[in-house]
């Protein structure tokens, strides 16, 4: 079972699959392979949590974009990217990703890419050092809202 499993996920995967629906309906069946079988499932887990926290950093990068050059050509771009950013997290979210998702990790990560960026308009404007937004914040809110929240004055 475990060369299948590491030469052919895919294969391994579908036999697996077969294996539970068969065990599912009473039969007995004594090749699965529950080891890998525990190890994926739990992957399934934090890959998903790491998607909606990559989507979630993407879409707090574009707000602190729109921030810094509030007077950038891009502002508008910026802004519906970020609304797409989080739509799509919303989509993806399960309240137990809230254990794993630091927002103030992410904004550390967001500020620092954005501060390392240089465009036309010149250096980016001020930043809070801190993040002024919460996990609820970002779930809820819209993008054009939440972008006045990362102005330092807010």
């Amino acid at each position: 079972m475990g060369d299948v499993y590491d030469t052919d996920f895919v294969l391994w995967s579908e036999q697996q699959a077969d294996r539970l629906r068969r065990l599912a309906r009473g039969e007995q069946v004594n090749d699965v392979d529950w080891p890998h079988l525990v190890e994926e499932v739990e992957g399934l887990g934090r890959s998903a949590t790491s998607a909606v926290r990559s989507l979630l950093l993407r879409a707090v990068e574009h707000l602190l974009k729109a921030a810094a050059w509030p007077q950038a050509p891009s502002v508008r771009k910026w802004l519906h990217e970020a609304g797409v950013f989080l739509d799509d997290a919303r989509d993806d979210w399960s309240p137990s990703m809230a254990l794993h998702i630091d927002v103030d990790v992410l904004y550390a990560k967001a500020l620092a890419r954005v501060r390392d960026l240089d465009f036309e308009e010149g250096s980016p404007g001020p930043l809070p050092d801190r993040c002024p937004v919460t996990l609820v914040d970002l779930l809820d809110g819209d993008s054009k809202l939440l972008a006045g929240r990362f102005h330092p004055a807010s």
